[in-house]
């Protein structure tokens, strides 16, 4: 079999109605692999409308095999190579839960290391991408110019 990336990776605008998560963040900061804070996520609707949106977008039986908060303030990234490699082709959904938008913090999926596909800071929005062995991400650097921001989002694993 030969695995040629990502067959789906949409974006869908205002995917989600905003609200606020009471959750505690835990920081990780293993610096040569990321910088965020990380919380688990208990909202069924909220992950029951990501499973909907990835059904819709592939035409798959899907179901939640993972899912959680990372946030990122100014200083924080993950890098690439803290990415899992995933065999399977699961569907990833990333739900952009921010207060606001934050110019240059991107969501970067990569197949064999070049970036093919980029989800900009859109509170509201969604985006939908099939991972497999040839696809990895990482969530850019968030500028220290942009002092006070914060990207909130939620990552959805769907098999």
């Amino acid at each position: 079999m030969i695995a040629i990336g990502a067959r789906t990776a949409v974006i869908v605008p205002d995917a989600i109605a905003p609200r606020d998560l009471a959750v505690t963040f835990a920081r990780y900061a293993l610096l040569d692999r990321g910088s965020y804070e990380h919380a688990a996520v208990d909202d069924p609707a909220l992950i029951a409308r990501l499973a909907q949106l990835a059904r819709d977008a592939t035409g798959r039986a899907l179901a939640v095999s993972e899912a959680r908060l990372v946030r990122l303030v100014p200083g924080d990234y993950l890098l690439a190579h803290h990415d899992r490699v995933h065999e399977d082709f699961p569907i990833e959904v990333i739900a952009d839960l921010s207060p606001a938008p934050v110019p240059g913090a991107e969501v970067h999926y990569r197949r064999r290391g070049q970036v093919f596909f980029r989800f900009p800071c859109t509170p509201g929005a969604a985006s939908i991408v099939e991972r497999g062995p040839t696809v990895t991400c990482n969530h850019t650097y968030v500028s220290k110019l942009h002092a006070g921001a914060q990207v909130v989002r939620l990552v959805a694993l769907f098999r």
